[in-house]
């Protein structure tokens, strides 16, 4: 397995299980609301809150890729 393989796969898995603790913390701290039928429904993300994690996300993922250039360019 060459060395793209390894880090793509790598990647890939710490990206899946980053995932997954994440949504398993929303679950814990966002209160499930149940309708009239029974059905579990999540309260709405106010677009705000959704596009300040997203500039974070995007932020964060613009470190990781600067890690590979020299600190000086």
């Amino acid at each position: 397995m060459n060395l793209r393989t390894r880090v793509l796969l790598l990647g890939g898995i710490i990206g899946a299980l980053l995932g997954v603790g994440v949504a398993y913390l929303y679950l814990r701290s966002a209160p499930i609301q149940v309708d009239e039928s029974g059905k579990e429904h999540l309260p709405a993300i106010p677009p705000g809150e959704a596009l300040r994690v997203g500039l974070g996300v995007l932020t964060a993922i613009r470190q990781i890729v600067g890690l590979g250039h020299p600190a000086g360019k």
